[in-house]
């Protein structure tokens, strides 16, 4: 009896020791971090990108939950400037980033300077703090939820605000009378895989949150490919010659579809929100408003 007794204590410890070690990996083992979700296997279609996707896994939050997804900078890996380029890039004086100056962007020297030189906002020069637009590739880095209203002649994404690219087989214009702060864009599938070409981008607007500039000769590719039922990958890339002295390929950047209702207000509403910055509500904004 006594030995059963053992015997049974012993294989409760067991059993305890190895339901640890299962929670321990769940948990992902080593600092204790959240183990990757397990990939939605849902059936799909590729060419169906119809919904509210975001780089946030709870569809808002600042520098973004989905730690995969990427960060709100284009890519670390900067071509070097021309002498225009240089020009523009020290003009420019993000709020975003390592604090100029400081420990932490000393500590950080794998980093571009351009990720280690943020200003306070008084001393900054980002026009998207005074409600002017962000421009294209910008917007696709900011880490709220877009949706794609898929359309037969055009995909518009709605960003709370809106970008239009037809798909009517329309070619992009020769030339460029105005500069817009959306450019101008068309798209066309390459077997799975969404190509969205777009030039005439306002330089007013920057690449991403880091203030690097770009012209209006700027050409900026999109390449979005839906890898599972909840997963869209975006790769892009920009050649401008008066700026770089060579392609940028972005790091990729991961979108997550989300429920229907994942975005409510207190009220229920659901849906994507609306998120406009109107120069009525900030009457000090500086900079010039879009027309």
């Amino acid at each position: 009896m006594r030995n059963r007794f053992v015997i049974l204590i012993v294989a409760l410890v067991a059993l305890l020791i190895f339901s640890l070690v299962i929670v321990a990996q769940n948990r992902g083992g080593r600092g204790g971090q959240a183990a990757a979700p397990a990939p939605d296997n849902r059936p799909f279609n590729a060419k169906d990108l119809a919904g509210i996707w975001s780089r946030n896994s709870n569809g808002y939050g600042g520098g973004g939950t989905c730690r995969d997804c990427g960060d709100r900078g284009f890519g670390n890996n900067v071509p070097p400037f021309t002498p225009l380029g240089q020009k523009m890039f020290d003009a420019n004086k993000p709020s975003y980033g390592r604090a100029l100056g400081t420990d932490d962007a000393k500590a950080h020297p794998e980093e571009h300077i351009g990720r280690r030189r943020a200003v306070p906002p008084a001393n900054g020069t980002d026009l998207y703090q005074s409600c002017n637009p962000q421009g294209v590739s910008r917007a696709l880095i900011y880490p709220d939820p877009v949706e794609f209203i898929v359309l037969p002649d055009r995909i518009v994404q709605n960003f709370e605000w809106t970008y239009s690219i037809w798909t009517d087989g329309r070619p992009l214009p020769k030339e460029i009378d105005l500069a817009r702060w959306w450019g101008y864009s068309t798209g066309h599938w390459e077997g799975d895989t969404l190509v969205v070409d777009s030039i005439g981008h306002d330089d007013r607007t920057w690449v991403d949150h880091f203030g690097y500039p770009h012209s209006d000769q700027m050409h900026l590719q999109e390449r979005y490919h839906r890898t599972s039922y909840d997963t869209l990958e975006l790769n892009m890339w920009i050649e401008d010659p008066l700026v770089y002295r060579g392609r940028w390929n972005a790091d990729v950047k991961k979108f997550k579809l989300l429920a229907k209702d994942a975005i409510k207000t207190p009220e229920g509403w659901t849906g994507i929100l609306e998120d406009l910055c109107a120069p009525v509500e900030y009457p000090g904004s500086r900079g010039r408003c879009a027309a």
